[in-house]
């Protein structure tokens, strides 16, 4: 088995950027061109709160690209914004993802409108990114969803991990039980594995070595209603698919209670070292260790 696809989204809940190699952090994936964009670095607020497709699926259509030293975000019958990646903005506000606080720094009301303009309102929406030289990420054991994650597990705007891998046979047995398929995009994955031996083999990884770098899992990956939200048309769907096929087979109520599970959320085994190192897609995945009584375990 290897990997098929490596996926960064710089800005929370928008879409993602494909990439062909990856430099691991302890912050989830950054480019390896330009390590200042990194994985959930940018965030979408409302009154400083996190916002995201749960709340607004249309976020699910602002593309996110790199031009130069640019951050631009693309999204339909907009003019395109970009956003100097070399100079943050000054402004520091207090923030919450989910319920923890963490810091964000502010960008300019050309930006906010350009937001609230796309999605239709006059609310205070605001885009902020993480200074990591300034400010304190969050760290995921503090996270409400069960974990296992150590002391030096960090996230930033992230829900619960620095990275998400999710498996094709798993989405591929998954649309066998649904009426209209979907695709792995819309679980939002880092990683997407290819050629693993079995459906949700990777619900029992506990280690993994992905080319030279080693990965240690910290949680489950529970589901809320995102993965309903179409990734190319941003519509919820209306029969709240696959959510509700989900919980009809991948729920262990004894530790997550009555939240599905689809995918594995890992953290670099290294929690304490910045830059761990590059991977590439093609890059084969060995499971170092494993728990196969995963699912029989109270």
């Amino acid at each position: 088995m290897h990997v098929k696809e490596l996926i960064i989204y710089p800005i929370k809940s928008c879409r993602g950027i494909k990439i062909q190699e990856a430099l691991v952090t302890k912050y989830g994936l950054a480019l390896l061109s330009n390590p200042r964009i990194f994985d959930r670095r940018w965030m979408i607020v409302k009154n400083g709160r996190h916002l995201s497709q749960r709340v607004l699926p249309r976020m699910a259509l602002i593309q996110v690209s790199l031009i130069e030293d640019d951050l631009c975000l693309q999204a339909p019958n907009m003019s395109n914004l970009c956003i100097s990646i070399k100079s943050l903005p000054k402004e520091e506000i207090q923030c919450f993802c989910w319920d923890q606080p963490i810091m964000g720094l502010r960008y300019d009301n050309k930006v906010s409108h350009w937001l609230r303009t796309f999605f239709e309102t006059d609310d205070e929406i605001d885009l902020v990114v993480f200074d990591d030289e300034k400010f304190q990420g969050r760290l995921v054991k503090n996270c409400e969803a069960p974990n296992v994650a150590r002391d030096g597990d960090t996230i930033v705007y992230h829900d619960m991990s620095p990275i998400h891998l999710c498996s094709l046979a798993s989405v591929a047995d998954l649309n066998t039980r649904l009426k209209k398929t979907i695709q792995v995009y819309n679980f939002r994955p880092n990683i997407i594995v290819e050629n693993v031996n079995q459906p949700y083999a990777e619900d029992c990884w506990r280690e993994v070595q992905i080319g030279p770098i080693k990965f240690t899992w910290i949680a489950a990956g529970i589901r809320c209603l995102l993965p309903t939200v179409d990734p190319t048309t941003g519509i919820k769907d209306p029969d709240l698919e696959p959510w509700k096929t989900l919980q009809s087979y991948r729920l262990k109520p004894d530790t997550y209670r009555d939240k599905a599970l689809f995918g594995i959320d890992l953290a670099p085994t290294d929690e304490y070292n910045n830059i761990l190192g590059i991977i590439r897609v093609g890059d084969p995945i060995k499971v170092i260790k494993d728990e196969p009584n995963f699912w029989n375990k109270t």
